[in-house]
């Protein structure tokens, strides 16, 4: 059943710019004397499910951190050698079950994870518990940082991705379908979890500040929804110009099929994050796929690899060979949990004068990585212990991407696009003939 929530609490979005830092070191290159380190060796806990309705895609993120582990213990120069081991988390129970066995059953040093917001917010506080430092590379969900003092997230933040999806339909897609603010229509759709919910307090808070005008409020359990149509017809009636939708993969195709079946057509419709930007969720959607939005940081696949530097490109080769040997393919969180996994092992541990909580903190809190020094296209910087939200890493940027030709690219902002928008407004169902998979 879909049910309303209103008076949702909001987070602003932290808007940043990309300062130039230090480059990571190139794969093979000699590490400089002041990288000699304290630890000689880490014990890693790789926590993503591996079972559940969330395997699919966390299989990318959990291969993601497997190569960059290898890839650092076949060219790091600075003697720490990387044990990795892996634990099942399908929910957030199995999430605080998978920390206790991966600390008490496997003895690991740090647990890195975990794809899923909700999962997130389990085990994250779980190995604080057990005085573990946990590294989230994936997981959006805004307390993750802000409710612990364990965690180092090096990827965005829902607070970050929440505000970005709603600035841009108040400002760039506003302008390209003609529509001024204060003739805005906008519906928030969106799943009650940690994941959606997060998400959806910071996309409320930019649209509140704003003129345009709220029409559609509704949220949903991701895990039980089998039926959509209700607010598919209220769509159709209140006929908003956008509609911002945060899901998974089985909703999200839901939608879109329902959306068919009753003829509802929608100007725009923007994803934040999840199944939005999941090559499952194109597969079953085909051509229909080309012209939906989704605000998410960028990857290799999105951004031009061509502007990074030799040393990120490097590493974006090693991985692709990685992939390539296994016959693994490779998706938005691959990049993510492979990037965010390396920077903690060359720029995070190195550093540290232990593997303790407060010593990684310390060291993170140091860390100075270009954009244009990273495979994903979004820098590294972490707010320090002791300061609101520390741990998050203040570079982790969202961009817009659009499905076009099956694939997901940058369309916004116009600096950081590599194509320009297509169907924008969506074309209308007669128009678009190809029936969505079952």
């Amino acid at each position: 059943m879909v049910k309303s929530r209103s008076n949702c609490a909001s987070r602003a979005l932290l808007v940043g710019v990309l300062a130039m830092g230090t480059p990571l070191l190139a794969l093979g290159a000699s590490a400089p004397a002041a990288a000699e380190s304290a630890v000689e060796s880490v014990k890693v806990g790789a926590l993503f499910p591996q079972s559940g309705d969330l395997a699919f895609g966390a299989a990318d993120a959990l291969e993601g951190v497997q190569i960059a582990v290898e890839l650092f213990n076949e060219t790091n120069q600075h003697g720490i050698e990387v044990e990795l081991v892996t634990a099942d988390a399908p929910d957030p129970a199995g999430g605080a079950a998978g920390v206790r066995q991966l600390v008490t059953g496997d003895n690991v040093d740090v647990i890195v994870g975990t794809y899923a917001s909700a999962i997130a917010s389990a085990a994250a506080p779980a190995a604080e518990r057990l005085g573990i430092p946990y590294i989230e590379t994936t997981a959006f969900a805004e307390g993750v940082t802000r409710n612990t003092g364990n965690v180092i997230r090096t990827t965005i933040s829902s607070g970050a991705l929440g505000a970005s999806a709603m600035d841009f339909v108040l400002t760039g897609l506003a302008e390209q379908l003609g529509v001024a603010e204060d003739e805005m229509r906008v519906a928030l759709l969106y799943t009650d979890d940690e994941f959606g919910v997060s998400i959806a307090e910071a996309a409320l808070e930019r649209l509140n500040d704003a003129a345009a005008t709220l029409v559609i409020e509704e949220s949903y359990p991701a895990a039980t929804t089998r039926d959509l149509s209700s607010v598919l017809l209220r769509i159709q009636q209140e006929e908003p110009h956008a509609v911002v939708h945060i899901a998974q993969v089985p909703d999200a195709t839901l939608f879109w099929r329902q959306a068919q079946q009753l003829d509802v057509h929608i100007p725009a419709v923007i994803g934040a994050g999840g199944g939005y930007g999941q090559s499952e969720f194109a597969e079953a959607l085909g051509p229909n796929v080309n012209g939906i939005f989704n605000v998410v940081p960028p990857t290799s696949g999105s951004i031009n690899v061509e502007a990074l530097s030799s040393e990120a490109q490097d590493l974006l080769a090693g991985l692709q060979s990685g992939l390539e040997e296994r016959g693994w393919d490779q998706g938005p969180y691959t990049d993510w949990a492979f990037m965010g996994t390396w920077v903690f092992l060359d720029q995070i541990v190195p550093q540290a004068a232990s593997l303790s909580v407060d010593d990684l903190m310390a060291a993170a809190a140091e860390v100075d990585v270009d954009a244009l020094d990273s495979i994903t296209g979004f820098g590294f910087k972490f707010i320090p212990a002791g300061e609101d939200n520390s741990g998050q890493n203040e570079r982790a940027i969202p961009v817009v991407q659009q499905w076009q030709d099956g694939r997901l690219v940058v369309t916004f902002p116009e600096e950081l696009a590599v194509s320009q928008f297509i169907d924008t407004p969506l074309p209308t169902w007669e128009e678009r003939t190809e029936p969505i998979a079952e």
